[in-house]
């Protein structure tokens, strides 16, 4: 077993247990630090993929997704880690009520996150660790892996494309969602009353 892969998922760990714990006991402090503690554990992971270029939170050295594949998966760790930290430093300094309203007002930068870590996703897919295959076990496992990585990756590139458009042009992103949305709403209502 290796030594920061425990000391990842010993953080991960002991940071759900204050989180129980703080809520049990009402003691907001040890929630955000169960928060924290959480968030520390999965950006090391991240961390750890980056520098090493191999997967972390894993528990054995054996091959895997090595290269491109572990740094997105470093990118996309060190993305929800640090996104965790914030939250919940935002939550112990008394800020997250403004961020949330900022986050409301703003949701195309939810979107943006989401797209990034679709975008990751799609890469993990992509990824082959076991190219030693024969064409059958190709057509039945590697095939469907892929049309559903590129359905990810096209969704992650509409999310960021998206949350871009929001963030650059809040009002002209409401008008053209208010119209899809009519769209959509009729389409399914003339399906409803079909069936």
């Amino acid at each position: 077993m290796r030594l920061l892969t425990f000391l990842e998922y010993a953080a991960i760990v002991v940071g759900i247990i204050a989180i129980f714990a703080g809520q049990h006991f009402a003691m907001a402090k040890g929630v955000h630090l169960g928060i924290l503690l959480i968030g520390a554990g999965i950006a090391a992971g991240g961390i750890e993929s980056l520098y090493s270029r191999q997967m972390s939170l894993r528990f054995s050295e054996a091959a895997g997704y090595d290269g491109f594949p572990a740094i997105m998966w470093g990118m996309m760790l060190l993305l929800v880690g640090g996104t965790l930290i914030a939250y919940a430093y935002l939550l112990d300094t008394g800020d997250w009520p403004r961020a949330a309203r900022l986050l409301k007002q703003y949701p195309g930068i939810v979107y943006a996150a989401a797209g990034l870590l679709l975008a990751g996703f799609s890469v993990l897919l992509f990824a082959d660790p076991g190219a030693q295959r024969n064409r059958w076990q190709t057509l039945l496992l590697r095939v469907p892996r892929v049309i559903v990585a590129l359905v990810a990756l096209t969704c992650g590139i509409a999310a960021m494309a998206s949350g871009a458009w929001q963030i650059a042009d809040p009002q002209g992103f409401a008008q053209v969602e208010r119209q899809v949305r009519a769209r959509l709403d009729a389409a399914f209502n003339a399906m409803i009353r079909k069936s």
